[in-house]
């Protein structure tokens, strides 16, 4: 209770300490410039420029496309070398049985026995592709047939295919494999169950680009490895993508492909979507075609809470931090940026990151209105600061005139905590005692100093602005003074301005202060003698 009491105290003695004026007229302009920053800023966000959320979220999606296509880049790749060293197995393990055989490739057609064990030679080497490769599934297809004789063997093809039972996230292990095409007999050898859309061999006129891979001359195996299409597996609801490798026999003629499946399933649940400050960021691999992003045609990752799931095609309308994606009324922020990944076309696959563009509208539309929010409240803050000090800086010399205007000058206890006022005031009181006015009693040297000051200022006036002055001493009003000295308001208006400024005050109400301050201490004479 004592402490508080204390605390009182001593807030009281800090109200009652003086402050000069110069300082309570610095502090009110410096509120006043703060409230005029608080307008322009508040002025600016409602514009909104000073908002980066644009910046921000390019920055964020040019460190995740950054990230896509190194992880998509390398995984790729690993297809790509087991699918190289996949084909280079079956051309030597093919090249042996014809050998063996002493048969021509060409010869294979109409050979089921030997068709069976190159499958059962082939099966432990497309197996452990299949396990040791981040994919939904693995094949092998020679163009031979068991029967040429069939109405479908102009289309149909021999071959291997393994498949995942069940998807999941790709490096995930203890997955059961089904066979969906290739001879039964091996699938029970090697334990496998097959696949209820199960088919002995392949139809050519569903693989695409079979007819063209058959008739192409290759050279490095690495610099023939092409992506298909999206398209829809045979007799089942998925979509799928093959890594396109040729087989060849000794020859070097193409005899056959290879490679690995990856579904859109799995790549829906490889690659999910990741969250950002601005929404789910999708990764798209897909090629890009005269302004238009083709998912139709490429691998799409977890689209959850999104509508790209339906998109086919995406046009595309570059931007200063990020492009525009747009299907529909639906649209997309992201980048897009080209990779070594070739495509069925023979053209470089891009990969691609997304956001709904509602839920960057939706995060920027909320910064804005904090930024909008925050600006009213400092503007607010600053205004109230301002009326506050202004207050606090008028009003005390307003009393102070009318004080001395009706001689009821305050007390020593009742200080307007201006300190020339204070020592004025003092003053003042002082000679409204009969006594003191009988006695030439000096100012106070601060006081004395201000007003020989005041008066030396009023020396440096022009001819013109001391005939103002005089007009003011007079007591007249600033309406009257352009009839009197024949000259227009505006002009008057600026000769205040100039009086204002080498008297060193900042108001009429100020100067008729000083004026009635000299009236009353019959110094007059040294602002009359000057006019």
């Amino acid at each position: 209770m004592g402490r508080l009491k204390e605390i009182l105290r001593l807030t009281a003695q800090i109200k009652k300490q003086s402050v000069s004026m110069q300082r309570r007229l610095l502090l009110y302009w410096l509120s006043m410039l703060l409230a005029i920053a608080a307008a322009v800023f508040l002025i600016l966000s409602v514009t909104g420029v000073f908002s980066n959320d644009a910046r921000k979220a390019g920055e964020t999606l040019q460190l995740q496309l950054d990230n896509a296509q190194l992880q998509i880049t390398q995984h790729i790749e690993s297809l790509e070398a087991n699918s190289i060293a996949l084909s280079e197995q079956i051309s030597r393990t093919l090249e042996s049985v014809l050998t063996e055989n002493g048969m021509t490739t060409e010869e294979l057609n109409d050979s089921p026995e030997l068709l069976q064990k190159l499958q059962k030679d082939l099966m432990p080497r497309l197996y452990m592709t299949l396990r040791l490769s981040q994919c939904s599934g693995a094949y092998l297809v020679l163009d031979a047939t068991t029967n040429t004789s069939s109405d479908k063997a102009s289309h149909s093809a021999t071959g291997l295919y393994l498949r995942y039972a069940s998807f999941h996230a790709k490096g995930a292990t203890n997955q059961d494999v089904v066979l969906f095409r290739g001879i039964p007999e091996i699938a029970r050898a090697e334990q496998l169950e097959l696949h209820n859309r199960w088919n002995l061999e392949f139809d050519t006129d569903l693989f695409p680009g079979y007819d063209v891979w058959m008739q192409t001359e290759v050279g490095r195996l690495a610099d023939s490895c092409r992506w298909t299409e999206r398209f829809l597996l045979t007799d089942t609801w998925e979509a799928v993508q093959l890594l396109c490798v040729p087989i060849k026999d000794k020859a070097g003629k193409v005899c056959g492909l290879c490679g690995v499946e990856l579904s859109s399933l799995y790549c829906y649940l490889s690659y999910p979507e990741l969250n950002s400050s601005f929404g789910p960021m999708i990764t798209v691999l897909a090629p890009v075609e005269g302004g238009k992003l083709l998912l139709e045609k490429g691998m799409v990752g977890s689209t959850d809470g999104t509508f790209l799931a339906d998109a086919d095609t995406l046009s595309v309308q570059n931007g200063h931090y990020f492009n525009t994606y747009s299907w529909g009324n639906d649209r997309y922020i992201g980048m897009h940026r080209e990779t070594d990944v070739c495509g069925a076309d023979g053209n470089d696959l891009s990969v691609a990151v997304l956001i709904p563009e509602s839920t960057y509208a939706a995060c920027h539309n909320t910064n804005r209105t904090v930024l909008i929010l925050c600006s009213l409240l400092l503007l607010a803050v600053t205004v109230g600061l301002s009326v506050f000090l202004s207050k606090r800086f008028v009003q005390p010399i307003l009393q102070t005139i009318q004080a001395i205007r009706s001689e009821e000058v305050p007390g020593e206890g009742e200080p307007t905590g201006i300190s020339e006022l204070d020592e004025l005031m003092t003053f003042v009181s002082s000679r409204s005692n009969a006594k003191a006015l009988q006695k030439e009693t000096a100012l106070p040297p601060d006081i004395e100093e201000l007003f020989q000051a005041f008066a030396e200022r009023a020396k440096t006036l022009s001819t013109a602005e001391r005939t103002i002055l005089k007009y003011y001493i007079d007591g007249h009003e600033i309406t009257e003074i352009p009839e009197l000295a024949f000259v227009s308001i505006h002009t008057v208006k600026k000769h205040n301005s100039n009086i204002y400024q080498k008297l060193g005050i900042s108001s009429r109400d100020e100067l008729m202060l000083y004026i009635d301050l000299f009236r009353r201490l019959g110094r007059l004479n040294e602002l009359t003698d000057i006019v």
